[in-house]
């Protein structure tokens, strides 16, 4: 029997689901490293401010650093600056940062941004992957300048964005199963005279509903990414040529073709994990066909985590990949075989997206219709450090990021704003009984419909924004439908 959760619609009207609980539990199961092999073993469960996971294997633990937090102060939004035209953009290598004092500047490395818009020119900086962390402080974005705009049809809403590994393309999808591929590199944005005629270098066509895709992780090949759509093998593409170079067929029992639900690279991009209705299946990433590893994630009175794996993660450090369900559960996995490290709750929606800090001692994850975005502590797995609150109100699956220093946290929300997290401020805890908060140090507005896709440039200070949704009539009036806040566009934002 299908899953329920087993499609990701769309729906403005919150009816179409049954809404979660705010105050839903938060428990954790802490599994025992031979979960599927030895049918006797039991949960423990322990309470989500205790720490857990007492009995996860000391190998997991090695390597994750002490977390650690200072206080900065909360810095108020400005507004976006301006649609620039004719720009033309330079990169170079500075060492200082405004604000700074000398020897404060010597620790800092950044790259440094020159803008040319028309007669007016723009600088600015961003601290590289080896900043000193806490001698930088305030907001990552004082002020975001809108570079490019992309208008699709009203009827196709865009379902995320994503850069590829070298930063030089950008891929979207939209809700009539195309994927589209732009250029982004260097001497293209030179040459461009007219920003709304920027052209995609590919447009890609699915047959089925798409459910994940993701780009190749490795420098070797950066323009091919993966897809995976409804009754299709997942189907990796090259993103300049538009051609298909390779598929991966998953069958289920009936040797039926088995269409994976979230997919993403292995650390080394030599594995492709694939996840399924209580299954996780590993292809060898040169190795097409349907040669693959099962890896059951629920197995009867053993337990597990059950339901469609609906997002998938690997860890920074290797090793090890985390899981999320459309039940609501997040498992970690472990290498080379797949054991359960432990599984654990706290979503209020089906968890529809996950992602490791950059220094991989921390998780992330979000859900469907779930304001909270949760950072759990790896060190002690189940237990919740901080909750960031975002607005999402309907189905589809809201993406947030990092920033290259893993600093700062940033999210889509169903009004049209983003917002900005700093995760070195301290969290508060309004009672003893809740969770800690991390209260936002930015918000600013950048669409008119919801924001569904953010991703940082892995080495500009650009970022790209998504938008859009499936929108419905007024149930009391069928012909009303305010176009105004209908917006499905691409947009790419300089900051500094």
């Amino acid at each position: 029997m299908e899953d329920k959760f087993e499609t990701e619609e769309t729906y403005s009207n919150p009816q179409d689901f049954k809404a979660q609980s705010d105050n839903a539990t938060r428990t954790q199961e802490s599994l025992e490293p031979a979960l599927f092999v030895t049918p006797t073993s039991e949960f423990s469960k322990d309470d989500k401010n205790t720490p857990s996971g007492q009995h996860i294997e000391n190998d997991v633990r090695t390597g994750m650093e002490d977390f650690t937090s200072s206080v900065i102060a909360n810095s108020s939004c400005d507004e976006p600056l301006l649609t620039s035209e004719n720009i033309s953009m330079d990169v170079e290598t500075g060492t200082n940062i405004t604000g700074l004092t000398e020897s404060e500047s010597q620790n800092i490395s950044s790259e440094s941004v020159v803008i040319q818009c028309s007669n007016k020119q723009i600088s600015t900086s961003v601290p590289t992957e080896n900043t000193a962390l806490s001698d930088f402080q305030g907001p990552l974005i004082q002020k975001q300048t809108l570079l490019i705009r992309i208008e699709f049809d009203r009827d196709q809403y865009l379902r995320g964005c994503k850069w590829s590994v070298d930063g030089n393309m950008i891929l979207t999808t939209t809700s009539d199963n195309k994927f589209y591929a732009y250029n982004f590199a260097q001497e293209q944005i030179c040459s461009q005279q007219d920003f709304s005629e920027w052209k995609p270098t590919t447009i890609i066509n699915e047959t089925g509903t798409v459910y994940d895709y993701c780009w190749f992780n490795q420098a070797s090949n950066p323009s091919f990414f993966l897809t995976t759509s409804k009754d299709n093998p997942i189907h990796n593409w090259d993103a300049n040529t538009g051609e298909l170079i390779s598929s991966y067929r998953a069958y289920n029992q009936m040797d039926e073709l088995s269409a994976a639900y979230s997919l993403c690279y292995s650390l080394d991009g030599r594995k492709i994990y694939c996840g399924f209705n209580k299954m996780i299946r590993v292809f060898d990433t040169d190795r097409p066909g349907r040669e693959c590893q099962s890896r059951p994630t629920y197995v009867g009175k053993v337990g597990g985590q059950c339901g469609i794996i609906s997002c998938l993660a690997p860890s920074p450090q290797g090793g090890m990949y985390a899981a999320g369900s459309y039940s609501r559960s997040i498992g970690l996995y472990y290498e080379p075989q797949g054991e359960a490290v432990c599984v654990f709750e706290g979503q209020q929606g089906g968890v529809t997206h996950v992602a490791f800090s950059r220094d991989g001692t921390k998780l992330f994850s979000g859900g469907r219709k779930d304001p909270e975005i949760l950072c759990w502590d790896l060190r002690n797995p189940g237990q919740i450090l901080f909750v960031a609150v975002r607005k999402v109100e309907t189905n589809q699956r809201i993406y947030f990021d990092q920033d290259s220093t893993g600093r700062y946290l940033i999210s889509g929300n169903h009004d049209g704003t983003v917002t900005l997290w700093d995760t070195l401020q301290t969290p508060v805890q309004a009672r003893p009984d809740t969770d800690f908060v991390l209260e936002s140090c930015q918000q600013f507005k950048v669409h008119n419909d919801t924001v569904n896709g953010i991703c940082f440039h892995p080495t500009l200070p650009v970022f790209a924004t998504s938008s859009g949704q499936r929108h419905s009539p007024v149930l009391d009036n069928e012909d009303f439908l305010d176009e105004s806040l209908q917006e499905n566009t691409l947009k790419l934002w300089l900051y500094k």
